[in-house]
């Protein structure tokens, strides 16, 4: 009987003794997040680097926000698509002062170094087009 009771608590020191370490790693960077930086519009060249930013989605859908060169805030929703590090979005403002503006993106993804880089823009049947280069904050 002590033989018995011996090695159900040797059995149970022994397995609750090996206990198996598992490391998740840590995911990968995505294009998914908040996005910030700077937007040129090549029609305001007075205007400078402006404030911009996208907040893209992981349903495939964006939201952007932009301080104009009159110095108000504009907003546009749109769809985006990433083919390699070709990103790639049509945006439509929602802003009343402009609503249904419909712009093109376009932007060099690098996931190593969280950047949307190279980025240019078009203003659909206007002539306004731009660049503009953004950071992933989250």
């Amino acid at each position: 009987m002590r033989f018995l009771s011996f090695l159900s608590i040797s059995a149970i020191l022994f397995f609750s003794s090996c206990t198996k370490t598992v490391t998740n790693p840590a995911p990968a960077p995505t294009i998914v997040g908040l996005w910030i930086g700077t937007l040129t519009a090549n029609n305001e060249p007075g205007a400078g680097p402006l404030y911009y930013s996208l907040d893209i989605k992981s349903d495939s859908t964006i939201l952007s926000q932009g301080l104009g060169a009159d110095g108000n805030t504009y907003y546009a929703a749109g769809a985006w698509r990433l083919s390699g590090s070709t990103f790639s979005a049509t945006i439509t403002s929602t802003t009343l002062s402009n609503k249904g503006v419909v712009q093109n993106l376009s932007a060099t993804y690098s996931q190593n170094e969280g950047t949307l880089s190279a980025g240019t823009w078009e203003t659909v049947g206007a002539n306004a087009i731009g660049t503009f280069s953004l950071n992933r904050i989250n």
